[in-house]
């Protein structure tokens, strides 16, 4: 855990920090289809205490738990009319040091804005997003090897 590292969530915003998952198995799960007020595609849990030497200990900000994937990862709103803004969120690699992720953020089928990140296994990576107006967001990794990643307090204001 990194209590140094403070992401700054603006006033009406929402942090998702992936602590508070319903009936969280202790080790790692999928995320429920409908968490935070968000619909997630393909995205799952883990305990980071459970895989200490992996590079997940760098993305865990609060509590334990973060979300991880190794192929893209979809949060999106519940109805196609409503959007979000998502303002940043803590990011790593979990077992390589050649991951590639990027990020997509959609309104609709009419991609808005796109940023892509080069994560490692020794440091946590903070994305500063500010994208108004998406109601779809894709984390896609790339690279050699395992190209897991995990993501941490997700800043949003619905």
């Amino acid at each position: 855990m990194h209590p140094h590292l403070t992401i700054v969530c603006p006033a009406g915003g929402s942090i998702i920090t992936f602590d508070d998952i319903p009936n969280a198995d202790p080790v790692q799960g999928t995320i429920p289809a409908v968490y935070a007020n968000l619909q997630w595609v393909d995205a799952n849990y883990i305990n980071v205490t459970a895989r200490p030497t992996s590079g997940y200990r760098f993305v865990v900000v609060s509590g334990e738990y973060i979300a991880w994937n190794n192929v893209a990862l979809t949060v999106q709103t519940l109805l196609t009319n409503n959007t979000i803004t998502l303002h940043s969120c803590v990011m790593a690699a979990g077992w390589s040091d050649a991951v590639t992720l990027t990020v997509v953020g959609y309104r609709s089928a009419t991609q808005l804005y796109t940023t892509s990140f080069s994560l490692n296994t020794y440091q946590q990576a903070v994305a500063l997003f500010q994208w108004s107006g998406v109601n779809k967001v894709v984390f896609t990794p790339s690279g050699s090897g395992y190209i897991d990643f995990g993501i941490d307090n997700l800043c949003v204001t619905f």
